[in-house]
């Protein structure tokens, strides 16, 4: 179990702390830089969710890998294993927490049928990936912010925003935006495009929305900005490209990168390595 810890780059609380029945764990970080990947573990009678509010994570679970953005969340089943696999842990700000479904007493603080509706929703959880809209990530946010005051007052309010986001997240899903349809088709654009040069002015296009519109309803469904989420699909490509076979020198050229001192620069930022010390590892 972790321990109640502060920095700036990272804080967590516990079930001491929180004072929550079934809140076991509530955490906060940001990484500026990727660091190595999470080893493989378990949370006893636990699931775990982490809510990628910016940047990028990946998950292995069950041999399966899950590369996340930000506006998703990634759920580990109760005692379920799970890790980064080999892919180092991103450039990502995200909120993460821990709940026990078996809490017998005062689960959450909700009515026994309510609390009966909530645990079996968990308990039976079957999906690793969620999407989490603006308003549940509003509630996310002004929850943590408010047991970070650990004033009696402002646990009662951080407990209902905590409850009220967990509702929408798992209970009440909320349909697609609008805008949501406009930006996953510039993300499959990217997608499709990735090898090649990508401007801004060319998702303005595909969206037929101003330069600003993009940034801000790409940043809104994605967590990332346009540029930022480029890139890391550029690695995510290059990666499979040096595990080809393919030289660093080829590798850049097929992305479009500049040079291969600039895609080094990149590859690094995204995975904690250059790109001859990743592919000296994988031979």
């Amino acid at each position: 179990m972790e321990q109640t810890h502060f920095d700036k780059f990272r804080q967590v609380m516990t079930a001491e702390v929180l004072g929550v029945p079934g809140l076991v764990l509530l955490g906060h970080s940001i990484a500026s830089k990727a660091m190595f990947p999470m080893r493989s573990h378990v949370h006893p009678d636990c699931l775990e969710a982490v809510v990628i509010m910016k940047g990028n994570e990946c998950y292995l679970v069950d041999g399966k890998k899950y590369e996340l953005s930000g506006g998703e969340a990634f759920i580990s089943f109760v005692n379920q294993r799970h890790s980064n696999g080999d892919s180092p842990q991103g450039i990502s700000e995200f909120i993460w927490f821990q709940i026990n479904p078996f809490t017998e007493k005062g689960f959450l603080g909700l009515s026994k049928e309510c609390a009966a509706a909530v645990k079996e929703r968990l308990i039976r959880m079957d999906t690793h990936t969620l999407k989490v809209d603006n308003e549940s990530m509003a509630l996310l946010k002004k929850s943590f912010k408010s047991f970070m005051h650990m004033s009696d007052d402002a646990r009662i309010y951080a407990q209902g925003l905590f409850v009220a986001f967990l509702s929408r997240l798992f209970l009440n899903r909320s349909e697609p935006e609008a805008n949501d349809f406009l930006m996953q088709r510039a993300v499959e654009y990217i997608q499709s495009n990735i090898r090649n040069a990508i401007l801004l002015r060319d998702l303005c296009s595909v969206c037929k929305m101003s330069l600003s519109s993009v940034k801000h309803k790409f940043k809104q469904y994605t967590g990332e900005t346009p540029r930022d989420y480029i890139n890391h699909r550029k690695i995510a490509e290059a990666k499979k490209l040096l595990d080809s076979g393919r030289s660093v020198t080829e590798t850049a050229m097929l992305l479009s990168f500049n040079t291969s001192d600039y895609f080094s620069v990149v590859f690094r930022k995204y995975t904690a390595c250059t790109p001859s010390v990743y592919k000296a590892r994988r031979s």
